[in-house]
C-alpha cells in the first residue's frame, strides 16, 4: 500500500513538472491556434455567403468550389510545412503564417468578382498554411508525455474559443460595416497571432523545445503501416461527409429566414461545443482508447445531422451543439492519435499527411454539399446523407481501436520471446 502511494506521489509529481515546465509552450499554442488559418478561417466564411452572393454572384455551388481550391492547395504543402516545422522550428514558422494570413483576408477584402475570391483562397491556402496546428501541436508534443492527451485538447480550446467568440464579433462588423470591413477585421486578428507565436513557441535549436520527451529517430516511411493508412481513411471518411454541412451551416440559416447575427450566434454555440468537447475528449483520451472518441463524436454528429434535416430549424441550436463535438473531437483526435500512434520523430510527416488528407476531404465536401443543395433546392437531402456517410468513420475508428501499437507488438514479441 505504502509503495503504491508512492509511485502515485512520483507519477503526480511528473504531471505537475510537465505542466511547470511546458505551461508557456501550452499557452502560446493555444492563442496561436486560435487565431491561425484554423481557428479564424473555418468558421467565419460562411458569413460572407449571402452578402458576396449579392455583390459578386457567389452561388452555394460556387463558394464550395472555392472552398475545395483552399482546401487543395493548403493540403499540398501540408508535407512542406511539416518539414519546415522540423528544419526551422516552430515559433518562426508559426509567426511567418499569421502574417501570411492577414494579407489573405486583406486580399479577399478587395475582391470583385468569383474569379478573384477563389484566387485569393488559393493563395491563403498556400500561403497561410504556415499558421495550420502543424507546428503549435508539435511543440506541445514535445513538451507532454504523462498528460500529452490533455495538453493537446487544452491547445485545441484555442480554436473552439475563435469558433464562439469571432463569429458573432464579425457578423455584427459586415451588419454594420459590410462585409468588407468583416475581412478588414479578421486581418487585424490574425496578425495578432504574431505575439503568441514569438513569445510561447520555441525555435530552431532542439533544446529550446523544452521538451521532457526524447525524439526517436524517424523511419523511412510511413506508408506501408496498416495503422497509418487506417488511420487516414477514417479522417478522410470523416472530413468528406461532416465538414460540407459545417461550411454551410450559416447559408443554411439564412435560407431559412434566419438574420445575420443571429446566425453568428448560432454558429457561435457551434465554437462553445467545441471547446467542452476538447476538454473532454483530451482529458478522455490519457485514460481510454482514443479512438472510440472518434467512434462516438461520428455518431453524435450523425444525430445532430439527422435531427436538422427532420425537424428543421427548430432544432438548429442542438444541431449546432452536435456539429460542434464532430469538429471538436476532429481535432484533438489527430493530434493525440498521431502522437499515440508513431515515434515523435515522426509526428510533423505524421501529422501533415493527417492533416493534408482530412483537408482534401474537407474541400470536397462543402462542394458536393452546395451541388446537391442547388439540384434539391435546398439542404434536407445534403444533411441526411451527411447523417447517413457518418456512419462509415465511425466503423473505422472502431477498427482502429483494436489495431496494436508497435510498441504493444514490440512489447509482445519481447514477452512471447522470454
Amino acid at each position: 500500500m505504502g509503495s503504491g502511494g508512492d509511485e502515485m506521489q512520483r507519477l503526480g509529481a511528473l504531471t505537475r513538472l510537465e505542466f511547470t515546465r511546458g505551461w508557456r509552450v501550452l499557452l502560446g499554442a493555444t492563442f496561436g491556434v486560435g487565431l491561425g488559418i484554423a481557428g479564424l478561417l473555418t468558421y467565419t466564411l460562411g458569413l460572407f455567403a449571402t452578402e458576396l452572393q449579392r455583390d459578386i454572384g457567389l452561388s452555394p455551388a460556387a463558394y464550395g468550389g472555392a472552398l475545395l481550391g483552399l482546401n487543395l492547395a493548403l493540403a499540398a504543402v501540408m508535407p512542406l510545412v511539416g518539414h519546415l516545422v522540423d528544419r526551422f522550428g516552430p515559433r518562426s514558422i508559426a509567426a511567418v503564417g499569421s502574417l501570411a494570413l492577414a494579407a489573405g483576408f486583406i486580399a479577399l477584402s478587395r475582391v470583385q468578382s468569383v474569379t478573384i475570391y477563389a484566387a485569393a483562397l488559393i493563395a491563403i491556402g498556400l500561403c497561410a498554411s504556415l499558421s495550420a496546428p502543424v507546428a503549435h501541436t508539435r511543440a506541445v508534443t514535445a513538451a507532454f508525455d504523462r498528460r500529452r492527451g490533455l495538453a493537446l485538447g487544452i491547445t485545441q480550446v484555442g480554436i473552439g474559443l475563435a469558433a464562439a467568440l469571432v463569429p458573432p464579433l464579425v457578423a455584427t462588423q459586415i451588419a454594420s460595416g459590410g462585409w468588407r470591413s468583416g475581412f478588414v477585421l479578421l486581418a487585424g486578428l490574425a496578425t495578432a497571432g504574431v505575439v503568441p507565436a514569438l513569445l510561447g513557441l520555441p525555435g530552431k535549436r532542439r533544446e529550446q523545445y523544452a521538451g521532457l520527451v526524447p525524439t526517436p529517430q524517424t523511419s523511412t516511411s510511413l506508408w506501408p503501416s496498416p495503422l497509418f493508412r487506417l488511420q487516414l481513411l477514417a479522417f478522410t471518411a470523416m472530413a468528406l461527409a461532416f465538414i460540407g454541412i459545417i461550411a454551410h451551416f450559416v447559408p443554411m440559416l439564412r435560407a431559412s429566414g434566419i438574420s445575420l447575427p443571429r446566425a453568428g450566434a448560432l454558429a457561435g454555440s457551434t465554437g462553445l461545443s467545441v471547446i467542452v468537447t476538447r476538454l473532454i475528449v483530451g482529458w478522455l483520451a490519457d485514460h481510454v482508447e482514443p479512438a472510440w472518441l472518434g467512434a462516438a463524436s461520428c455518431v453524435v454528429c450523425a444525430a445532430g445531422a439527422l435531427a436538422l434535416a427532420v425537424g428543421g430549424i427548430q432544432l438548429a441550436l442542438p444541431a449546432a451543439l452536435a456539429l460542434g463535438c464532430a469538429i471538436g473531437a476532429e481535432a484533438d483526435l489527430i493530434g493525440i492519435l498521431t502522437a499515440r500512434n508513431f515515434p515523435l520523430g515522426d509526428y510533423s510527416r505524421a501529422y501533415s499527411a493527417q492533416y493534408a488528407a482530412f483537408t482534401v476531404a474537407g474541400g470536397v465536401s462543402p462542394l458536393l454539399v452546395g451541388m446537391l443543395a442547388e439540384a434539391t433546392d435546398g439542404y434536407r437531402v445534403p444533411l441526411l446523407a451527411a447523417a447517413t456517410l457518418l456512419l462509415i468513420p465511425a466503423v473505422l475508428f472502431a477498427l482502429l481501436a483494436t489495431q496494436k501499437r508497435p510498441d504493444q507488438i514490440i512489447l509482445d514479441t519481447r514477452n512471447k520471446n522470454s
